[in-house]
């Protein structure tokens, strides 16, 4: 029974923690998060990044990580979305 609830509390805390991958792109060597201190800048993206597949003002979409980056006002990182899987 006790291996049973500690596996339930597992599986919780993993499924609570889902959201927060999308919150996350990887470009080389670097984790681009959309929660960071001091956001990344527009052109701070494109130099780790690289050009996204298509821009929409505020949102860049980037199709090999399937994520969308949204930006601020300010043009700063403000989350990053998974993108719809293409059916």
């Amino acid at each position: 029974m006790f291996k049973i609830k500690t596996l339930a509390a597992a599986v919780a805390i993993f499924c609570a923690t889902i959201p927060a991958l999308a919150q996350e792109m990887r470009c080389g060597n670097l984790l681009v998060a959309g929660d960071q201190v001091q956001p990344l800048l527009k052109e701070q993206v494109l130099e780790e990044c690289g050009e996204p597949t298509s821009k929409d003002y505020n949102r860049w979409f980037y199709q090999a990580q399937g994520k969308i980056l949204v930006f601020n006002d300010n043009d700063e990182l403000d989350h990053i979305e998974d993108a719809p899987v293409p059916e």
